[in-house]
């Protein structure tokens, strides 16, 4: 879900903070990508996750870009609410496709036949499940198309499974390019990362990297073009004139998985009371007499400060990040495992041509960065 509304507060108050670059902007820098986006994306669009997957590492390479993916891990206990609602929605369209198929296979029987075989799967499957009676004359007409209405839910339950991430694995290997294993949801491990300047910037579509402290983010990616969004987290504080504790608190209040919200606080009323108030206390010991606010009882919004802050033991992330130094690609491996995709031709013939010149360009780069600006160490040698 998100932050909600926080798109509509940055694009107001802090466009200054919100650019759009060309990748090549990047060059040489650690890219953390969240890839559970992208393996729904890939997915989603032609069922071919390594054909996408190939297209966007290279991307990320011609302009000089290290990659590092982060798969996603356990989530936290206080988004299983959350998680139950989205289950709940899952199994209503499974329901959804079901009765569409069931109409289809037995559109020739009288309605009222119909009509009972469907209230029987509903009754046998899940009771809370509503169709609308308009929805069911729509589908009972003589020129709807079941075909294609259903393939539609389809894309709408796709479901990661075990084999798709295994052949996620073996391209990163045979890319050479590195991959996490979160302990945490990936957006939260990468958030750290960033602050720990580990790596440069972050990709995803979740706005809640922000709230846990990503410095640049990137938003909008696509293997098909050539720029991004990138969103600055200094710059969107300073554009606010809140500090980035009155930030998480203003998420907090605009709606975040974590917690529930205050009732009757929506985005433009959770700035002004952030900076009337100070901080989430200084705002509920001065709206408790307000009507049209209601706080509930299991708004725990110290829980959630703490989620964002610190999602997981950073002393224990050694065991989830190995050498994350880019490795020499395994080019002919690589070629037999795409031959077996949807991959197009001009993309074998450029890791044909340019995988290693690539491979060299980046490993230049960051030594170069390394040895020249004597920054803080990065992936190459942080672990060491």
């Amino acid at each position: 879900m998100g932050i909600k509304n926080l798109k509509n507060i940055l694009v107001s108050k802090c466009s200054s903070a919100i650019v759009q670059r060309k990748l090549n902007s990047y060059n040489g820098m650690i890219v953390g990508i969240d890839l559970s986006i992208f393996l729904y994306k890939y997915l989603y669009r032609n069922n071919d996750h390594i054909e996408g997957l190939t297209r966007l590492i290279l991307r990320l390479l011609k302009n000089n870009i290290y990659p590092v993916f982060a798969f996603d891990g356990k989530p936290p206990k206080e988004k299983d609410e959350i998680l139950q609602e989205r289950k709940q929605k899952r199994e209503f369209l499974f329901m959804k496709k079901e009765i569409l198929e069931l109409i289809r296979d037995n559109k020739d029987d009288d309605k009222e036949d119909i009509y009972k075989k469907i209230n029987d799967y509903i009754k046998d499957n899940n009771e809370n499940f509503k169709m609308q009676n308009e929805k069911l004359d729509l589908y009972l007409s003589n020129n709807f198309n079941y075909d294609e209405e259903i393939d539609k839910i389809n894309k709408k339950i796709i479901t990661i499974k075990t084999h798709h991430i295994d052949n996620a694995k073996k391209l990163f290997d045979y890319f050479g390019v590195s991959y996490i294993h979160a302990p945490c949801e990936a957006e939260s491990l990468l958030a750290v990362l960033c602050k720990k300047k580990i790596i440069d910037c972050c990709i995803t579509e979740d706005m809640d990297i922000l709230a846990n402290g990503c410095q640049i983010f990137l938003k909008n990616f696509s293997a098909d073009k050539n720029f991004v969004d990138e969103y600055c987290l200094e710059g969107i504080l300073q554009n606010l004139d809140i500090t980035y504790k009155q930030f998480i608190d203003l998420c907090i209040l605009c709606g975040c998985d974590y917690t529930t919200k205050i009732y009757g606080i929506g985005h433009v009323n959770a700035y002004k009371l952030i900076k009337k108030y100070n901080n989430i206390e200084g705002i509920l010991e001065n709206i408790h007499n307000i009507q049209k606010f209601k706080v509930p009882d299991d708004f725990d919004y110290q829980c959630a400060r703490n989620l964002f802050n610190n999602p997981f033991n950073y002393d224990e992330m050694k065991n989830y990040i190995v050498d994350l130094k880019m490795k020499e690609p395994k080019k002919e491996e690589l070629l037999n495992f795409l031959g077996e995709t949807k991959l197009h031709n001009k993309y074998i013939i450029d890791i044909e041509s340019n995988l290693m010149n690539y491979y060299l360009n980046i490993t230049a780069a960051r030594n170069f960065e390394i040895e020249d600006d004597k920054k803080q160490s990065k992936i190459t040698n942080y672990f060491k």
